[in-house]
């Protein structure tokens, strides 16, 4: 009926008399075509932040940007990673929890924000209003010091903080974080009292132990060779694959196990299609032969775990937590 119209009128064939003519004969015009276009635009069609709640240069942003050239290729889209630093990781995990369900936000964070805080903090958000999306990392924590320390063993530590009781500072990077329950820890099963720093994150800590302000420190085992750190003892049942000959605590005498996974979330109510993409792309940028490389030679063990595995994992990881909490007397009240 189109064509018909146009020949009976052809000094009106122009692209307005040709919408025209579609709207009269009931055909969709070119706005009614691009409708569902626009609707079902791929995702990702902008930027994606992943939001690290430590500072830059700390053991988790390290992984963090490992992982997200790689991520951002399989994803096909880019990649920003956004430091929102403070409250041992709970303010970066709120901006996360709240920020819209689309896929353009998510949190990269290990263990400490998403099932110890939750425990000892009045906060707004739970495990529950995340959707995990992949763990990527975990490692046992190692006890470290400065380069050219004078603390080479546990027993140099334990000699230290006895002689000097409550004297011998150590840092954290917050309160109730593993680096500071694994220390409470330790000094409690060597018999000692020492004094608690906390910072904002592992990289403020590493500029007061390269300054020799603070000399001891436990975190994730990537911070040794990055900062050329003396590692003394590893909390794990084993020796550490990337650092063989450091010992563990219990080849010290001091029964003592932590570690910190680092794993990525989306907030609650992201698009299944979304998810089933970001969880893809996840496994093939811990894949990727240059991901693997660098995270080996961070001492950042991969443990790819899916969205299943996830979530059933922080679901234990969350009660676990609770115990470590209480023992410490860190509950909320």
């Amino acid at each position: 009926m189109v064509v018909s119209m146009l020949r009976l009128c052809p000094q009106r064939a122009t692209l307005r008399g040709l919408l025209a003519a579609a709207v009269l004969a009931g055909a969709p015009t070119l706005t009614t075509l691009s409708a569902p276009a626009a609707a079902q635009a791929a995702y990702p069609d902008r930027a994606v932040t992943i939001v690290i709640a430590w500072p830059a240069g700390g053991a988790t942003d390290l992984v963090g940007r490992v992982f997200q050239e790689a991520f951002g290729k399989a994803l096909g889209g880019q990649t920003i990673i956004k430091n929102v630093v403070g409250a041992a990781g709970t303010i970066g995990a709120t901006e996360v929890a709240m920020a819209a369900a689309d896929g353009y936000t998510l949190l990269l964070t290990p263990i400490g924000p998403m099932v110890i805080q939750p425990h000892r903090m009045k906060l707004t958000y739970d495990p529950a209003s995340f959707a995990p999306v992949c763990k990527i990392t975990d490692s046992p924590v190692i006890l470290m010091s400065p380069p050219n320390s004078r603390f080479k063993t546990v027993k140099d530590v334990l000699d230290a903080a006895k002689a000097d009781p409550g004297k011998l500072a150590y840092a954290s990077t917050g309160p109730g974080t593993i680096p500071h329950i694994s220390m409470l820890g330790f000094a409690k099963a060597g018999g000692v009292a020492m004094k608690h720093v906390p910072f904002k994150g592992s990289a403020d800590v590493m500029q007061a132990m390269l300054a020799g302000t603070i000399e001891v420190f436990v975190d994730q085992p990537n911070l040794v060779p990055q900062y050329n750190l003396t590692p003394i003892a590893v909390f794990g049942e084993k020796r550490f694959a990337g650092l063989p000959d450091v010992p563990t605590m219990k080849d010290a005498g001091l029964d003592l196990k932590f570690s910190i996974w680092n794993a990525l979330f989306a907030p609650k109510g992201t698009p299944e299609a979304v998810m089933v993409k970001l969880e893809a792309s996840c496994k093939a940028a811990i894949a990727d032969k240059g991901v693997v490389e660098a995270l080996g030679k961070q001492q950042q063990p991969i443990d790819f775990k899916d969205r299943a595995g996830l979530a059933a994992f922080v679901g234990d990881e969350f009660k676990k937590a609770r115990g470590l909490i209480e023992e410490a007397g860190l509950t909320a009240r």
